[in-house]
């Protein structure tokens, strides 16, 4: 059946039986629709004119009943588009609101949708079902921004299509400041969450029920037969913070984060599918609080480990204040399956504050099938206080030595929707199928792109000189590849901006060079730009550069990416010049560099180390130096920064890997790597040669609960390296180390030495020399 038969069908449907004397108000302005509002009732539908509204902040009040609802509703769901400064708010009882697309445009203040008109009253028994809010984003990302404000009580938000979240703030809150929104019975169903990009910062949550203040009152909020696509703000992808919930039958697929049983007490979690298909960081269920039953639910290839394991059982604060960790207690676990999952918590979060096991806990009739993995429990305290009863358990290894966990062989089976699913033997035969597809989720009307489709490719535009660059860059469209067809130098005093996906590359055969001429950067990220550089040269001739390749120096919204492959960057003068720098309220998903050099470097070589606030905010959420080279390079190589305890994200993940650091921190202090409060890194395969003579080679400053990864690295009349929680090493020396022919960087080993012949990959540690 067609979308718009479909749409009719149960449009019919939904009104059915309010059309006794009730009137059908088609307005089709703004005015109109303040005009015709008030004279309202119940049984009557006010229709939204096809086409776009423009600034139209509607408030929607009147007092309907059960059996003959106030209908709003589009002409044609998906023609009545808000645009601009858009807004809906609901006041008042039994009102329905029915296809509206919110798309271009964004709430100036408050929610997208409120159910709520200010002071002039709350929401009860009112629906939002059959709308669309896509990238409906203010302008700058680091503003608080929440869409969907839940406050009233039986309140429903159903069938709609909610994504491209890209600022700070919760997608839907339901909030329970006093007493007339509390015990509300909310309920969230049938919707469609499409993919929401990593946030690098607390606020991101999909969905939350309540706060830290209000978390000891029930919220009894619904959430069910949902599907969540690519939901990665933050760790929490559905933060409980309230009591008595209910978050059943959901599916999530290829999420980085968790349902997050935050505050709050006597929730249940049942019934929900978790399907990571090996993402990174994709995550379960983790448990804080006392009284909660999870149950019934379905985990299967997931990969987060810590906070984001499939399933997470806390440690607490004793004494907790309602905004930190109240001990787990009188919890049930049962009956759930997990298959090839690599990580289950057991009193998680371990620490001088965090000092409390769980207590009162039981586990039984659990599956754990992951046979290619040795053990994917992971113990940190006591867990007398957990009861482990008829409990299976297949690994490769032999796992833990806790009674009522038990080892076992398994029969596997397939669902009828390919599902794996293993039983013990003598179990009957599963009948296990997930809760729903995403084909049967969102409104009937609206379905997104395939969000797996091919990225597009664009034409290939040659550019012969500095003009002809400029220009280029200002038509670029997504995909394009401005391919450089002469040696140069291409001279630029202004910076080539980058807006759209874009590739900047040297024609076969040509060693283009681009040169500053003045203080701007060679190359500026705005909304909508990632950037791959190719076979290029950089050099930052100009007395007056301070960066090579820098953000906008406003907020952005959209995430950048930077990729680097086979590029020079030399010649910056100024002691406090970067050859890249991070700027505050920007947010890189990945900067990588590739087979580089960066070398006569008066300052530092990479920086993202502007978000100082502390809050858990950071610049970029991978960094990835591989076979590198830098070379009297007075500052920093790479100065990485997150500060702050906000256990929200789980950012910056950083891989340096076959670099040769010589001549590098010889400014006085200036360590060659600095990294503050970065979550997880590995520095393998590396070089360290008469480096940092008064600083450190490596700095870590973190929290302890970072995981750090030091091997088969060598340090050679370097300084030291720095950390309060050491790394974990491997095979690291303090060997003589001297290079074939550093002036034309053909960096092997000129005398090599057996401890130094190969590194974790069998290769020669240290900068590979491209040939």
């Amino acid at each position: 059946m067609p979308a718009s038969c479909k749409w009719l069908l149960y449009l019919a449907l939904l009104t059915s039986g309010t059309a006794a004397r009730a009137a059908n108000i088609r307005v089709t302005d703004v005015a109109a629709f303040r005009t015709a509002v008030p004279r309202l009732q119940p049984g009557d539908t006010l229709v939204l004119a096809a086409g776009p509204w423009a600034d139209a902040p509607l408030v929607f009040s009147g007092h309907g009943t059960a059996a003959r609802p106030i209908v709003l509703r589009a002409e044609r769901p998906g023609v009545v588009q808000l645009r601009g400064q858009s807004s809906l708010r609901l006041a008042g009882e039994y009102l329905v609101v029915m296809g509206l697309d919110f798309r271009n445009g964004y709430a100036p203040k408050g929610g997208v949708i409120e159910f709520r008109d200010g002071s002039n009253g709350l929401a009860n028994h009112c629906r939002v079902t059959e709308c669309v809010i896509d990238n409906f984003n203010r302008p700058s990302s680091d503003k608080d921004d929440k869409w969907i404000h839940f406050y009233g009580q039986y309140n429903r938000f159903d069938h709609n299509y909610i994504a491209g979240k890209k600022t700070g703030g919760v997608t839907i809150v339901v909030e329970l400041p006093t007493p007339e929104s509390r015990e509300n019975h909310h309920q969230i169903d049938h919707n469609f969450f499409g993919p929401r990009p990593r946030l690098g910062s607390n606020g991101g949550e999909t969905i939350r029920i309540g706060l830290g203040e209000t978390s000891l009152s029930p919220s009894r909020t619904v959430v069910e037969d949902n599907y969540f696509y690519h939901c990665n703000g933050e760790t929490e992808i559905i933060s409980i913070k309230s009591g008595e919930n209910m978050v059943r039958r959901n599916l999530f697929e290829e999420c980085e984060g968790s349902v997050v049983l935050r505050h709050g007490n006597n929730n249940v979690v049942e019934g929900n599918y978790f399907l990571g298909h090996g993402k990174e960081q994709t995550g379960g269920v983790r448990v804080i609080n006392a009284g909660h039953r999870v149950a019934g639910n379905y985990f299967a290839d997931l990969t987060g480990h810590d906070f984001r394991g499939a399933l997470v059982i806390m440690n607490g604060i004793p004494n907790s204040p309602l905004n930190r960790y109240a001990p787990v207690r009188d919890v049930l676990i049962e009956n759930n399956t997990f298959v090839n999952c690599e990580s289950v918590e057991l009193a998680a979060g371990k620490s001088a504050e965090l000092s409390l096991p769980p207590t009162g806990v039981t586990l039984k009739d659990n599956v754990f099938y992951s046979p290619r993995l040795s053990n994917p429990f992971h113990v940190y305290d006591d867990i007398s206080g957990l009861a482990f009863s008829n409990n299976s358990l297949q690994i490769s290894g032999k796992g833990p030595d806790i009674k009522g966990l038990d080892a076992a062989v398994l029969t596997v089976q397939k669902s009828a929707d390919g599902l794996l699913v293993p039983t013990p033997k003598g179990a009957l035969k599963t009948t296990l199928r997930r809760p729903l597809t995403a084909a049967e989720a969102g409104p009937r009307w609206f379905r997104p792109e395939d969000a797996k489709a091919a990225p597009r490719t664009g034409r290939v535009v040659p550019a012969a000189n500095t003009e002809a660059l400029h220009q280029n860059c200002q038509m670029a469209k997504p995909g394009d590849i401005i391919e450089l067809t002469q040696a140069g130098p291409y001279a630029l005093a202004q910076p080539l901006v980058v807006a759209v996906p874009l590739t900047v590359r040297a024609k076969k055969g040509v060693q283009p060079v681009l040169a500053a001429t003045g203080a701007q950067p060679l190359f500026r990220f705005e909304n909508g730009g990632t950037l791959r550089l190719q076979n290029l040269a950089l050099d930052g001739a100009a007395a007056g550069a301070t960066s090579l390749i820098q953000p906008s120096g406003q907020a952005m919204l959209d995430h950048y990416s930077l990729w680097a492959n086979n590029c020079a960057f030399y010649n910056l003068k100024d002691p406090g010049s970067q050859v890249f720098r991070a700027t505050t309220a920007t947010f890189a998903d990945t900067v990588q560099f590739a087979n580089c050099r960066f070398y006569d470097l008066a300052g530092g070589a990479l920086s993202l180390a502007t978000e100082t606030q502390d809050l858990g905010t950071y610049n970029a959420e991978v960094v990835i130096l591989r076979n590198c080279l830098f070379r009297n390079v007075r500052g920093t190589a790479l100065d990485l920064y997150r500060g702050g305890k906000d256990e929200s994200t789980f950012g910056p993940f950083l891989i340096v890997d076959h670099c040769t650091f010589d001549n590098v921190g010889t400014a006085a202090g200036s360590p060659v790597l600095k990294l503050t409060g970065v979550q997880r890194s590995t520095i393998q395969n590396c070089l360290f040669a008469n480096c940092a003579p008064v600083g450190p080679a490596i700095q870590y400053t973190e929290l302890g609960k970072a995981s750090n990864l030091l091997a088969s690295t060598n340090f050679y009349q370097s300084g030291k390296v720095e950390a309060k929680f050491p790394p974990r090493t491997a095979r690291l020396t303090y060997l003589p180390t001297a290079f074939v022919a550093p002036q034309r960087f053909d960096y092997r080993l000129k005398t090599p030495v057996a401890a130094l012949t190969a590194g974790t990959d069998g290769r020669p540690v240290g900068y590979l020399t491209p040939q």
